[in-house]
C-alpha cells in the first residue's frame, strides 16, 4: 500500500507510533478507542504485500498451517510495547487483533500478562460467515475464556452468499472474489460444492424461490 507512510511497512514500535499518531490526524481526534493489528507480523499477506519478512499465518478463512512456509517476524513483545506506550500516552483506549489464530492470541495474553507495560488485547476481527467458521474451534474456546470479543466481518463470505458470482451475467470484474483469483484458496474454495450449492440458492432466493438470505443466515421462506 504505497499511499500509507511511503510504502510497505512491518510492525515494529517505530511503525505503529507513525501509524497511531497518522491515523489520529487523519481522524482529527485526541484519541482512538479501539485499536486493532489488521494482519499479524507474521502472515503470507504481509509477506506478499510488504517488503518486510514475516512468518506464515493461514488467511481469509484458510485452515492448512504450513510450517514450511514460516519467516522471521517482528517480536510481539516490541508491537505490545509501542501499543502500551500509546495507551499510556491517552493516544488510543484498548487493543485488539484481525486475521489471528489461537496461536497468536494466546501470544499475546501472555505476553501481556507477564508485563503490566503491556495492554491485553479485548477483541479480534476476524472473517465468520456460513462458509468459513474456523473461528468456531480453537478460537471460540480462546476468547469465551479470555473475554475477547469477536467483531466479525465478511458475513456475506466476499459476496459468495449474495450470489452475485452465479448469476448469468456474472459478477462485476472488480468484485471482491475476483480480485483474488491468483491466490490458490481462491480457487479451491468458490468453486467447492458447498459455495456453488449456496450460491444457488441465492440466485433462486432472488429469482422468487423458496429461500432467502440474510446477512450470514439461510432460510426457508
Amino acid at each position: 500500500m504505497s499511499w500509507i507512510r511511503d510504502g510497505p511497512k512491518c510492525l515494529d514500535a517505530k511503525n505503529i507510533t507513525e501509524a497511531v499518531d497518522g491515523s489520529l490526524k487523519r481522524l482529527q481526534m485526541d484519541h482512538i478507542d479501539l485499536y486493532q493489528i489488521h494482519w499479524p507480523d507474521r502472515s503470507r499477506h504481509f509477506k506478499v504485500l510488504h517488503s518486510c519478512v514475516s512468518s506464515y499465518v493461514p488467511m481469509f478463512g484458510e485452515t492448512e498451517y504450513d510450517p514450511v512456509r514460516q519467516f522471521s517476524s517482528v517480536p510481539i513483545e516490541e508491537q505490545l510495547d509501542a501499543l502500551g506506550r500509546a495507551v499510556d500516552a491517552g493516544k488510543i483506549r484498548y487493543i485488539g487483533l484481525s486475521n489471528e489464530t489461537p496461536y497468536g492470541v494466546m501470544k499475546f495474553l501472555h505476553f501481556a500478562e507477564n508485563n503490566v507495560c503491556y495492554p491485553k488485547i479485548i477483541s479480534v476481527q476476524n472473517s465468520y460467515s456460513l462458509l468459513c467458521r474456523t473461528f468456531d474451534s480453537g478460537m471460540a474456546e480462546c476468547c469465551h475464556h479470555e473475554r475477547i470479543y469477536l467483531l466479525g466481518y465478511s458475513p456475506l463470505a466476499m459476496g459468495i452468499l449474495s450470489g452475485k458470482y452465479f448469476a448469468s451475467d456474472g459478477a462485476p470484474s472488480d468484485a471482491r472474489l475476483n480480485l483474488f483469483k491468483g491466490v490458490p484458496w481462491y480457487c479451491r474454495k468458490i468453486w467447492s460444492s458447498s459455495c456453488i450449492t449456496c450460491n444457488r440458492l441465492c440466485f433462486e432466493s432472488s429469482s422468487g424461490g423458496k429461500y432467502c438470505v440474510w446477512g450470514d443466515q439461510i432460510m426457508a421462506a
